[in-house]
């Protein structure tokens, strides 16, 4: 659990809050219950499910309220630094995107891999790897010889 700075009353004060909200919450719930359960003013009163209720209330409110308290306070910065469980993901992420683009310039080649296209280069190839005649005439096709 995470240490607030100060003496011992401030931990006090941080439990006294969700515990009188979790009895409030209890006694409304078991006098809720008490009255609704018992189907009447000719009935008694059911203590037996106005107590669970109370307790069910209560523990779930104390419950949910811990839960809230834990994940509003922010952890110390030191705890995103070192090595191991402590190591910043940011920093690892950065490390990680740096080396994968390192190795895929070292790796990029001009031939096309398995998987992808064959792109026509900039002097003038087409997709079959043939190159337009030098006096810019277009290519109609195996029908038309190249002289």
């Amino acid at each position: 659990m995470a240490q607030r700075k100060g003496s011992r009353d401030g931990f006090r004060a941080d439990v006294k809050g969700p515990l009188i909200l979790s009895a409030v919450m209890a006694v409304v719930a078991f006098v809720a219950v008490a009255v609704f359960a018992s189907g009447g003013t000719a009935n008694t009163l059911r203590l037996d499910l106005a107590f669970i209720a109370a307790g069910v209330v209560f523990i779930v409110t104390v419950v949910v309220s811990a839960t809230l308290m834990i994940v509003e306070k922010p952890n110390d910065t030191h705890l995103g630094e070192g090595t191991g469980v402590n190591r910043s993901s940011a920093k690892l992420y950065a490390e990680a995107r740096a080396k994968r683009q390192a190795q895929a310039q070292a790796q990029r080649t001009d031939e096309a891999e398995f998987g992808q296209r064959v792109r026509p280069d900039t002097e003038g190839e087409d997709l079959l790897g043939r190159r337009s005649p030098a006096d810019g005439t277009p290519d109609d096709g195996p029908a038309a010889p190249r002289a």
